[in-house]
């Protein structure tokens, strides 16, 4: 039998202690039944079910407006359904990511551990003077919790996420919007919930910070629910997705593209059987009206009739509105060289940040940047387009070329109070406006969005005209900064199928592996102030981001205290010995654990007394404890190299 105990691992054996009592009943940890919401007189969500079992991780995908944000609101609690419940198990917690942008003196590393709730209630307890009963309560609690640790955790997170070590102190206002969503994050992950919420996480990521996430993720010992248009993060991290369409919730087994599989198997199937039903429907129909006439074949046709009214109408496949079928120009000529950077050198206030760059752009050629955020890949795409000019270099343009940008910058430049007919006209002001609609159609930009005032559209709707008011330019070159924001995923692989068709020139910023790697021929690393050709593909850069990470942990393994004062070796070596002994303990109490759910996996009743749901949660608890163990394992490790190191 699975008991509770106290230590690090607490996440994982609240999960395990459902083992106890595998077939007593619904271990559903969240439970969402007939669920319909209405809003603004239309239906969103109709009559829809979900299960979330402990130790699952699902993905969330539909495309952009179908409910996935609102879906996320009544699960909070924040709004209320029309119909039906949704229930979260009684004494679970929930975590989910503030959209809210918030600005504050308060230090990162403090914004961060505010995180874990339950710390913070503890730590206030044991600040009192008088050892009563629940001082020695919340202590115990506290140290089950590895509450000692908390602070080097929300470091951890905060350096996935790219904080610089220096930044742990600094004011939360001090850092711009992207990086406070980034604190926003770093700020759930820190609490220690049941479920989590992540609603377009990698928004706000450069390309090293989502592949932190991804492995984080992977080792979360809780159940989670992403919102993500990514593909390879989703393929990555999640076991199940679930499809919201057509006000519908369907729920998938596997990652992204074993859905995309089994959808398109789902959905041929249907077509056929919709075709097949047809012909009979057309077959009975046709021997009605030949013979219901005619005395002698009177009676068969009524009895068709009546076949027919009871017949169960199969319903055609219903495809997703805004189907998108990008397209972009490039001028029939164009130079061999379009562009060529001599030697170029770009920074603030006396500090580089690029130099010594050199580049030739030819005809036809397609890079995509790659490099840590902050390292300079906006800089150099600023400086190919002339909106910052060099401190010393050139960037020189051939004579007569049109360079297409995109970043995201420039949704904040769209007229608010204009349409989108109305953009492109001040483009194209000699064009038939039947023309001008055909082509913002392919954007997805047809019916009611060409003539709705921009200010109120979503981030992917601005995104679409930005995209459709650059290809009407039918530029030489495509410089494009991340470009993918916002998207969804049939959006996205749009702009995957237009751009390898293009015949221009592109240079590509995007944290998008199958964007880049379906576009880019050719990888540029910007880092260390330089930019470079890059020797290998996404794999090799991936590589390179851990051992870049790797040398960065081994240059701050030696531990500064709140002065700044390095500790002894012997304090440091009682620390280390202290937390290896922890790790231990844990290790063997894990190890119990799963010898537990493989003895329960192996016994032929388990699969007799208990319901499918409750198989899968075993199963589920079964890869997390394996999970767990090689994590402990790993810790263990880097503690005996730390303790061997002179």
């Amino acid at each position: 039998m699975f008991c509770q105990r106290n230590f690090v691992f607490v996440k994982v054996v609240r999960k395990i202690g459902v083992l106890n009592f595998c077939c007593s009943g619904s271990s559903d940890m969240l439970n969402i039944q007939s669920l319909t919401f209405h809003r603004g007189g239309t239906s969103l969500l109709q009559n829809c079910n979900l299960q979330i079992f402990a130790g699952q991780r699902v993905g969330l995908v539909g495309k952009n407006g179908c409910g996935k944000s609102t879906l996320f609101h009544l699960i909070r609690g924040v709004v209320k359904p029309d119909a039906g419940d949704v229930n979260l198990q009684a004494g679970k917690t929930l975590a989910f990511v503030e959209q809210e942008i918030i600005s504050s003196d308060q230090p990162v590393l403090d914004f961060v551990l505010d995180g874990d709730i339950e710390l913070r209630q503890l730590e206030h307890i044991l600040k009192r003077e008088t050892h009563d009963t629940a001082w020695f309560e919340a202590q115990q609690r506290y140290e089950a919790i590895d509450g000692y640790g908390a602070q080097a955790r929300a470091a951890q997170l905060l350096k996935g996420l790219g904080f610089a070590s220096d930044a742990l102190r600094q004011p939360v206002s001090a850092f711009s919007g992207g990086w406070r969503m980034r604190l926003n994050l770093a700020r759930a992950l820190m609490h220690r919930a049941d479920l989590l919420l992540l609603d377009e996480p990698t928004n706000h990521l450069d390309l090293e910070a989502i592949i932190w996430l991804e492995h984080y993720l992977m080792r979360y010992p809780g159940s989670f629910v992403v919102v993500s248009h990514d593909r390879e993060f989703l393929n990555a991290c999640i076991e199940r997705i679930a499809h919201v369409h057509n006000c519908q919730i369907d729920v998938y087994t596997g990652n992204y593209d074993d859905f995309e599989r089994a959808r398109a198997e789902h959905l041929q199937q249907h077509t056929q059987a919709y075709q097949q039903q047809q012909k009979q429907i057309a077959h009975m129909e046709d021997f009605v009206r030949r013979f219901r006439a005619k005395a002698t074949k009177a009676k068969q046709a009524q009895s068709r009739v009546k076949a027919l009214e009871r017949l169960t109408r199969i319903v055609p496949a219903q495809m997703e509105d805004g189907h998108c079928e990008l397209k972009f120009d490039a001028p029939e000529y164009s130079p061999d060289v379009l562009l060529r950077v001599n030697n170029v050198k770009f920074g603030y206030d006396d500090k580089p940040v690029l130099e010594k760059v050199q580049l030739v752009l030819q005809a036809g050629a397609r890079i995509a940047l790659l490099g840590p955020n902050g390292a300079g890949k906006s800089t150099l795409i600023k400086l190919l387009t002339g909106e910052i000019n060099p401190v010393s270099g050139t960037v020189e343009v051939a004579r007569d070329i049109s360079i297409g940008y995109f970043a995201q910058h420039q949704l904040e430049h769209l007229d608010n109070a204009a349409t989108p007919l109305q953009h492109i006209m001040r483009l194209a002001p000699a064009r038939t406006e039947l023309e001008l609609r055909s082509f913002l159609g392919r954007f997805g930009m047809g019916g009611d969005a060409e003539n709705r005032p921009v200010g109120t559209f979503s981030g992917g709707e601005k995104s679409r005209l930005a995209l459709a008011l650059l290809a009407w330019r039918a530029p030489h070159v495509l410089l494009l900064d991340e470009p993918t924001n916002h998207l969804d995923l049939d959006m996205r692989d749009a702009l995957m199928l237009a751009l390898e068709a293009y015949l221009g020139a592109v240079i590509l910023v995007s944290h998008d592996r199958s964007l880049v790697r379906a576009v880019a021929d050719e990888l540029w690393l910007v880092a260390g102030g330089r930019a470079q050709v890059f020797d290998g593909d996404l794999d090799d850069y991936k590589n390179w981001i851990e051992n870049r990470r790797m040398e960065e942990t081994a240059q701050s393994r030696v531990v500064m205290d709140k002065a700044g004062q390095k500790p002894s070796a012997r304090s440091n070596k009682k620390a280390l010995l202290s937390r290896r002994s922890k790790l231990e303990t844990a290790l063997v109490i894990a190890q119990k654990e799963l010898d537990e759910a493989s003895r329960q996996l192996a016994d032929p009743a388990t699969y007799t007394q208990c319901t499918r749901a409750e198989i899968d949660q075993l199963n589920a608890v079964y890869t997390a404890l394996k999970t767990k163990i090689a994590e402990l394992e790993e810790n263990w490790l880097e503690l005996e190299v730390a303790l061997e190191t002179p």
